[in-house]
């Protein structure tokens, strides 16, 4: 009887040292690779919006091209324009191989100390295909950044060039387009067409070397 409850009392030990091992493995993927794949994945759903469905054929959160906050790149010209705050990726989107369109990352000035996050696609003509704003996440995370804010203005830059950005920025914005909703009135219209337009300058100066993509090499 003795022997029983001594291998009762084991097995529930064995059991219990088996749980404590899965639940660890468990939170151990979720810390480690798991937690980069479900942030790459919240990516991707997002990113969809920024490129026209079926345009392109590769995985845009793998290829990419990462831009130093630090406004300094041995290949990259002009890269003080984006004002970035930190390390961002810019976003290849590819058809059979072939660039199609690219998203660029951009900080723009509140003028109050504050910032907000944009990220800006272009094709190769440099037409704008989106232009949204992300939630800013003051972190150096890579992956699960790309949390977009909905705004009716911001949808307004879809289709325009270079020549047609700062004509939006002295547009005058309604309250049907809930700006305030997600920057505050401290940011302007035009502060933000202005940094898309100089996001613009920077892809037109660097298209080439963006298309190469170069994952986490500087």
């Amino acid at each position: 009887m003795r022997i029983q409850l001594f291998q009762y009392i084991r097995a529930k030990q064995m059991a219990l040292l088996c749980l404590l091992l899965l639940v660890l493995s468990v939170l151990n993927w979720y810390s480690g690779d798991g937690l980069i794949a479900a942030r790459q994945e919240f990516d991707r759903h997002n990113l969809y919006q920024f490129f026209e469905q079926e345009s392109f054929d590769n995985d845009v959160v793998l290829d990419t091209y990462l831009l130093p906050a630090s406004g300094q790149h041995e290949r990259l010209s002009n890269l003080q324009l984006l004002n970035l705050k930190r390390d961002r990726f810019a976003y290849i989107a590819r058809k059979n191989g072939k660039a199609i369109a690219i998203a660029v990352p951009a900080t723009a000035e509140d003028g109050f100390n504050g910032t907000i996050d944009l990220l800006v696609s272009v094709d190769m003509y440099g037409r704008i295909g989106a232009a949204r704003v992300v939630q800013d996440i003051s972190s150096n995370q890579l992956y699960g950044v790309v949390d977009v804010i909905e705004s009716s203005w911001m949808k307004e830059f879809t289709g325009n060039s270079m020549r047609d950005i700062l004509r939006l920025g002295w547009q005058t914005i309604s309250a049907e387009n809930e700006y305030d909703q997600f920057v505050g009135a401290s940011v302007t219209p035009k502060s933000v067409a202005n940094q898309i337009y100089d996001a613009l300058v920077f892809f037109q100066s660097n298209r080439i070397e963006l298309m190469r993509g170069n994952s986490h090499e500087f």
